[in-house]
């Protein structure tokens, strides 16, 4: 079985549709999303349906569950481009999806919800070892937006990186897996992908008025995050003059 694992796709359809080629490409029709394909980005609505088009999983992430509960005043943007019906059905996405191959009992979640707080790739060991319960042996997890591989004690841990909000090297990223689900004696693999997307086209497709362009801008161009809720106003709309 190979299973192409991504995340965090974030309402950058540029990347999204550089990532659909590169899949197509390659040959890896089994995807399996761990979740936030909406929000920070300005097309949430394009990258909700891509998703539930293409991939035969999807996990929900923490913008899904915030979103589909419509926990922040802010979201009004994301709320209203996706409307109930798919509100309704980010709200109804699982946690976590759990599978056995090649010897392996492997976990995938997206981080939070599931987690109380977003845990880095280079966190102290104890960070993770709510993650690895006694019959865990790899545990795939996205939300930190940059990709990594670690053997722990307790396991083996990577972290899918981010399809269109990559923090550090702006591209796009995404993990291959691949084992056996009969064959015990078979081995298992990570193949850690990224290519580049336009970033220029990208940024010409955020519409006049999206109220998070200036975040936006800055995390797709520099791969470095700045608090949305700082260059927010106090109206509905957000828009700083």
């Amino acid at each position: 079985m190979q299973i192409a694992l991504i995340a965090d796709l974030h309402g950058n359809r540029t990347a999204v549709k550089a990532l659909e080629k590169d899949l197509k490409r390659r040959g890896l029709n089994k995807i399996w999303c761990l979740g936030d394909l909406i929000g920070k980005g300005p097309h949430s609505d394009y990258t909700f349906d891509w998703a539930f088009a293409n991939c035969e999983l999807i996990l929900k992430g923490n913008w899904d569950a915030d979103v589909a509960i419509k926990k922040y005043e802010r979201d009004w943007y994301y709320i209203e481009q996706l409307g109930d019906k798919r509100l309704e059905m980010l709200f109804n996405l699982p946690l976590e999806k759990r599978l056995r191959l090649s010897q392996k009992n492997i976990r995938l979640l997206h981080g939070r919800p599931t987690l109380d707080f977003p845990l880095k790739i280079q966190a102290e060991e104890y960070e993770f070892k709510e993650l690895f319960d006694k019959d865990t042996h790899v545990v795939g997890y996205a939300d930190i937006h940059r990709q990594g591989l670690r053997t722990l004690n307790c396991g083996m841990l990577f972290n899918t990186g981010s399809v269109g909000n990559a923090l550090g090297v702006v591209q796009v990223e995404y993990v291959v897996l691949t084992g056996d689900e009969n064959n015990e004696h078979s081995s298992l693999s990570l193949e850690f992908c990224t290519l580049n997307y336009d970033v220029q086209e990208a940024l010409d497709d955020i519409p006049k008025n999206f109220p998070f362009a200036k975040p936006y801008i800055q995390e797709i161009t520099t791969g470095r995050y700045i608090n949305r809720a700082s260059v927010l106003g106090n109206t509905r709309c957000g828009i700083i003059k």
